[in-house]
Order: C-alpha cells, then sequence, then structure tokens
C-alpha cells in the first residue's frame, strides 16, 4: 500500500473499535471474577463447616472404638 491509499481517518476509527470491544470484554472479565470470587469464598465457608463437622464425628467414632476396645481387651484378660 503506498502512502497515498492509506486513510488514517479509516485506520483510527478501526483502533478506536477495537480498543472498545476489548474494554469491554475486560470490563465483562471483571465483574464475571468478582462474581466468581464471592461464590468461591462462600463455597469455602459450607465446606469449611462440613470438615468441622466430619472432623467431630470422626473423633467420636474413635473414642467409641477406644472404648469398645478397650472393654472387649479386658473381657479377654479376665
Amino acid at each position: 500500500m503506498s502512502k497515498k491509499e492509506f486513510d488514517i481517518d479509516k485506520y483510527r476509527e478501526h483502533i478506536v473499535t477495537s480498543l472498545t470491544v476489548l474494554k469491554s470484554d475486560i470490563g465483562h472479565t471483571r465483574e464475571k471474577m468478582i462474581e466468581l470470587t464471592g461464590l468461591l469464598r462462600e463455597q469455602n465457608s459450607r465446606i469449611r463447616k462440613n470438615e468441622k463437622s466430619i472432623s467431630r464425628i470422626f473423633g467420636m467414632g474413635s473414642a467409641v472404638m477406644a472404648g469398645f476396645s478397650a472393654i472387649i481387651a479386658w473381657l479377654f484378660n479376665k
């Protein structure tokens, strides 16, 4: 392309359009990331509560099994 055929106004319009599209895409991506971050925090709090409950159940089960094992061992040693 020679300099005479190059239209600077069309080029500027193309650049402005491209930048506008990129800016809107970045804005949309930012909004989604903020939304996903909130959802992730919510899920992490639920998972933390469930893990605490499961740990409590395992702890109680271990205590019951230790007591049961002690009773069985005492019966066999008698």
